[in-house]
């Protein structure tokens, strides 16, 4: 009764009447829409792709000039296979570019986000605000499926806010998260071995009907409390993300928590991209706001069954476009159907978005999404990569491109230091470039056991 409550009563008179935003409104849409055949939803998303090119080719310069320069227009586009002909933006490209790319329209409020990213070099960027209503939506309808409506008693293992917050700030979200969606958030970036006892008492004493979690800490409480022979108040479900799902995980956890685990995939750029439904079958697509390719390094799709590089357009932001967007993930292609009926076609596997985790001298875990968490705030660093030489030991690498202050650099080394402890020293280095790996890949977080074996990264 109180769940039907907040879920029909108060979250929607807050979002809806109060606040008069429409993500209550999008997200009965995509309730609708994810019934809809494969045909109907690609004729959608065709029309929605087809409206976003044309608002970019007549708003945002770099893409105008691009475009033109490759001899494409928007109304070459009459396929959704015709879209492989534009060119792939990437990461690098949306940082240095942002003014040009940007587009700017009367009336469009927006919010400006940032990330850090799993590639190590952060971004900041622009969301307008139907588009970021609409990503709340697609969140809801995913996290949804694993029984996670808006107003279901939850506990989140998540990364909160980092640095410096005002004390009313801190209150609303508080006041927001606790009282209003029913969440209580644990730091995940502040989850110590020896706190293992007092973590459960706390989920067993809220009893959540949901745990929500970054994927490696919450293995690491399962762990701890298998070792420990703990008992946990088993939720409804589990969903996990931000960092890649292995199937000795969720053994791991099911059999702790006695709940089944629903894997999703999420950026800060774009929100939810992929969550699983009842079925594990794979990630169902968030489809009707994005169009999502898996594609070789030619921008060519890849066959299915096969690895290749993960590239989002955004069909709504219209304040800074994301057009065939490397986003630096992997993935197995092979988008295909759902035996639970939704049209929403299934991407079988992420299979490079894993962190390492960073476990110092007095047991301390740090996951390694704690870093791109906080870097993303910093905006002078282009680049970054951590390294755990030894237990004891944390060096980070940095790229700057502009000028920062002293103090910028104490804030940030007085945060880290404060997060791994005094057990563990932490050195900061400025250096022109970061290499990549011998394999040609580049590591953000390299921990310690990691490191010992390099050679094989």
């Amino acid at each position: 009764m109180i769940e039907w409550l907040y879920r029909q009563c108060i979250i929607p008179g807050f979002e809806s009447g109060l606040k008069r935003r429409k993500t209550m409104r999008y997200l009965q849409e995509l309730e609708r829409s994810q019934w809809w055949t494969r045909q109907q939803l690609e004729e959608l998303q065709l029309q929605r792709l087809r409206s976003m090119l044309e608002h970019c080719y007549q708003h945002s310069r770099y893409f105008n000039r691009l475009w033109d320069a490759g001899g494409l227009h928007p109304s070459h586009l009459q396929s959704l296979s015709d879209f492989t002909r534009w060119p792939i933006t990437s990461r690098e490209t949306m940082r240095d570019s942002a003014k040009e790319i940007r587009t700017s329209l009367p009336g469009t409020g927006c919010v400006r986000k940032s990330t850090g990213g799993s590639s190590g070099m952060p971004l900041e960027f622009l969301i307008d605000l139907a588009a970021n209503e609409r990503r709340i939506a697609s969140s809801h309808r995913g996290y949804a499926w694993a029984g996670a409506r808006p107003g279901t008693r939850q506990t989140h293992l998540w990364g909160v806010t980092l640095g410096a917050q005002s004390r009313m700030r801190s209150w609303k979200e508080h006041i927001y998260n606790r009282y209003l969606y029913r969440r209580d958030f644990i730091n995940s970036f502040d989850v110590h071995e020896k706190e293992t006892t007092s973590l459960v008492a706390r989920i067993n004493r809220y009893h959540p009907k949901i745990i929500v979690a970054y994927t490696n800490p919450l293995y690491s409480l399962a762990r701890d409390i298998d070792q420990l022979g703990l008992e946990v108040a088993p939720p409804a479900a589990i969903i996990v993300g931000a960092e890649k799902l292995h199937d000795h995980q969720r053994e791991l956890m099911e059999r702790v928590f006695a709940a089944p685990v629903f894997e999703t995939y999420g950026s800060r750029e774009f929100s939810l991209l992929g969550a699983e439904c009842e079925r594990h079958q794979g990630l169902h697509l968030t489809m009707e706001n994005l169009l999502i390719e898996v594609v070789d390094q030619d921008g060519t799709p890849t066959p299915a069954g096969h690895e290749g590089n993960v590239v989002i357009t955004d069909l709504f932001n219209v304040a800074m476009p994301f057009v065939r967007y490397a986003i630096g993930d992997r993935a197995i292609a092979g988008l295909e159907a759902c035996p639970c009926g939704r049209g929403l076609p299934l991407l079988r596997k992420i299979s490079g978005r894993q962190l390492d985790v960073l476990i110092t001298a007095d047991g301390h875990r740090l996951a390694g999404e704690y870093f791109p968490h906080l870097l993303k705030d910093y905006s002078a660093v282009r680049q970054f990569q951590v390294t755990q030489r030894q237990r004891d030991l944390i060096e980070m690498k940095f790229v700057v491109d502009r000028p920062w202050s002293h103090e910028s650099r104490e804030t940030l080394r007085r945060a880290i230091q404060k997060s791994i402890g005094n057990s563990t020293t932490l050195l900061l280095r400025e250096v022109p470039s970061i290499p990549l790996t011998p394999a040609g890949k580049f590591r953000v977080v390299i921990g310690h056991e990691a490191h010992e074996n390099s050679v094989h990264i």
